[in-house]
């Protein structure tokens, strides 16, 4: 056993230290300060990663030399936060740095700001290397943000080789709001590429004049991309929706008319379910289907919805199936996989190919951790995964190639010190890297640290890349062992989906806790039961939390009776919104409602989520909890009554 893994292992075997007598803790309170030399005095005791965490953070607020940051990153380049840390020492590269130096800061990572990236291309030149140097420069012309001075200094090394790309530079400045960079590109540019510029500026901030802008665009170019997607942007602000949403439809007969089709995805998205609520599902489906993205999670949601549109509404099960295929292949999560496979089941029904049905149902039904694999293993009549009971164990974290490593050390001195956020921080990056057994190793030392929070984010990492660690995913917390006025399992999944069992999680909203109760909700359930109520308990005392929340939770029963999918939308969006939709979309506890259909309407994207991840953690919770498997009924589940 290697001299650290021993450390360590005494370290958590003895009682832990409170974040007051921690030294990482006192220096920690410095570095909030901007006391940095006294950080580093009072990091001293706890050792050289101790120091090195002042270190990390002193650059990665922007202090510190280039030797400063290039030391750092030669000794630590494994830590995590390392590109913000390499943005901010990309301004500090003076200019007579020798050339070895800068390459050797830019090794493995690309430049992400106009300095950086003059600064490389100007080592490369030193060095002779002008292919690089052109390739870097053309790079940057085309991509960053630029000062004038890189501007002139590019400008002047390169001018005949960039001298074709200035309408590219000045296009992508424009699309992407560095209106300073794309205004000194103007003397640069043709005439009629000045005047769209303009016009494109001047929509986007809103100016005066802007019809006269938009007129003196010649003929040639009226019809740009980023024209129409900055008009599309002016109408919207201007709640000039029917407009706004013409133009979408105008230019969706193509990406190149979109010209960028991700910068109009969001409002695509919630284009689509407003036309499903004005009740015009045919071209909801256009809107959907036509959106030219390649992957990722608006993709994933479009191409959803217009399978789903397709199916439920306009009675295309062909069209489709040929959606739900394209989404499986261009998603890789176990819940967008079992999504994909679902609804590619529910089409070849209604297309009357059971058998096909079945197999797409078994597919998604492996992936039992999800809503979706939930309901196709239910369908397929597969039996509940045994390893939902989570019984497994974890290997000892003591072999792993990190765990002589500062990435490691740094968590620990981080969970001795009380920062909780930096633990996770720092765990699940090397999550992320570790491969399964590592990501196994890892959740086994976040819980015996007690860390169920930080042992849930590094199992969340692993199950996007298809490893379920099910007592890291699902911890069985001390909630287990309390008492509720609803069901054991309830309470579980409705923390798992709040606060991810952190005691100490405060929404931007101001709910609290892991249960995250508004203080006023929590105020008043404290006065149903007689308590005591108490601000800072609901965040320093779970039990506290958990008490209120759950008697949040059994109002919500009264309220709504014991069906989860409007439990969990009262307590996500609150109990007259779970009303206002039972009222559109009819009561999902009634038979002549589809409730998977009336999830998936729920118009906030925020709640659908929400109900789903809580609602298939329920059957996981009783398997956990009660330590054997049962029959799968979650569709039975969503409509109780």
């Amino acid at each position: 056993m290697r001299l650290t893994a021993l450390c360590l292992l005494i370290a958590l075997a003895a009682p832990t230290v409170t974040s007051a007598a921690s030294p990482l803790a006192r220096a920690m309170t410095e570095v909030r300060a901007d006391r940095w030399e006294a950080a580093w005095a009072q990091a001293a005791p706890a050792g050289p990663v101790a120091r090195d965490i002042v270190t990390w953070r002193w650059l990665r607020a922007g202090q510190g030399e280039f030797a400063d940051y290039l030391d750092f990153i030669a000794r630590n380049p494994d830590w995590p936060g390392l590109a913000r840390l390499r943005a901010e020492g990309e301004a500090k590269i003076p200019a007579d740095a020798h050339p070895d130096r800068v390459i050797a800061y830019f090794r493995g990572a690309a430049p992400t700001t106009g300095a950086g990236a003059l600064r490389l291309v100007q080592a490369h030149v030193a060095r002779g290397e002008m292919a690089e140097a052109r390739a870097l420069a053309l790079r940057a012309w085309r991509t960053l943000p630029l000062s004038e001075a890189a501007q002139e200094a590019l400008l002047a090394r390169f001018r005949d080789h960039l001298a074709e790309h200035h309408v590219a530079r000045l296009d992508e400045m424009l699309w992407q709001g560095h209106f300073v960079s794309a205004r000194r590109m103007l003397p640069l540019v043709p005439a009629g590429w000045q005047a769209l510029a303009e016009a494109r500026i001047a929509l986007r901030e809103d100016a005066p004049g802007v019809d006269t802008l938009i007129a003196r665009v010649p003929a040639a170019l009226v019809n740009d991309p980023g024209l129409a997607h900055e008009r599309f942007g002016w109408r919207q602000r201007k709640e000039r929706t029917a407009d706004a949403m013409a133009l979408i439809e105008e230019r969706s007969a193509s990406a190149a008319a979109l010209g960028k089709p991700g910068e109009w995805a969001g409002a695509r998205r919630a284009f689509v379910r407003q036309l499903l609520r004005e009740g015009d599902p045919a071209r909801a489906y256009r809107m959907a289907a036509r959106h030219h993205l390649g992957g990722g999670a608006d993709f994933a949601d479009l191409e959803f919805l217009a399978g789903f549109i397709a199916l439920r509404f306009l009675n295309k099960p062909d069209a489709a199936l040929g959606h739900f295929r394209t989404l499986e292949t261009g998603v890789e999560s176990p819940i967008s996989l079992s999504r994909a496979g679902y609804w590619q089941g529910r089409a070849l029904e209604a297309m009357g190919r059971p058998q096909e049905a079945k197999a797409a149902y078994s597919k998604a039904g492996a992936h039992q951790t999800t809503y979706y694999g939930l309901l196709a293993a239910e369908r397929a009549g597969l039996a509940m995964d045994p390893a939902l009971v989570g019984s497994e164990t974890y290997p000892d974290w003591r072999d792993a190639p990190w765990a002589n490593g500062s990435v490691l050390r740094a968590a620990l001195l981080f969970h001795e010190a009380g920062e909780r956020a930096l633990t996770e921080m720092f765990l699940t990056h090397l999550a992320e890297t570790a491969g399964p057994k590592g990501q196994r190793q890892l959740a086994g030392l976040a819980l015996r640290l007690g860390e169920h929070h930080v042992a849930l984010r590094i199992a969340k990492v692993a199950a996007g890349q298809g490893n379920v660690m099910m007592a890291a995913y699902f911890p069985v917390t001390d909630l287990a062992r309390a008492r509720h006025p609803v069901p054991t399992e309830l309470v579980k999944a409705i923390a798992r989906r709040e606060s991810e069992f952190d005691p100490a999680a405060v929404s931007p909203a101001g709910a609290r806790g892991l249960m995250q109760v508004m203080p006023g909700t929590a105020e008043a359930m404290a006065g149903r039961l007689g308590m005591t109520y108490s601000s800072r308990a609901l965040t320093s005392d779970p039990a506290y939390n958990a008490r209120l929340g759950s008697a949040y939770l059994a109002h919500l029963v009264e309220t709504f009776g014991p069906n989860p999918v409007l439990v969990a939308a009262a307590y996500n969006a609150g109990p007259n919104r779970a009303r206002a939709w039972v009222t559109e979309y009819g009561d999902p506890r009634s038979a002549g409602v589809d409730v998977v259909d009336w999830i998936e309407l729920i118009p906030f994207r925020e709640t659908r989520n929400y109900v789903m991840r809580v609602t298939e953690s329920l059957p996981v919770y009783r398997a956990r909890l009660s330590g054997r498997t049962e029959p799968i009924r979650l569709s039975q589940e969503l409509k109780a009554r």
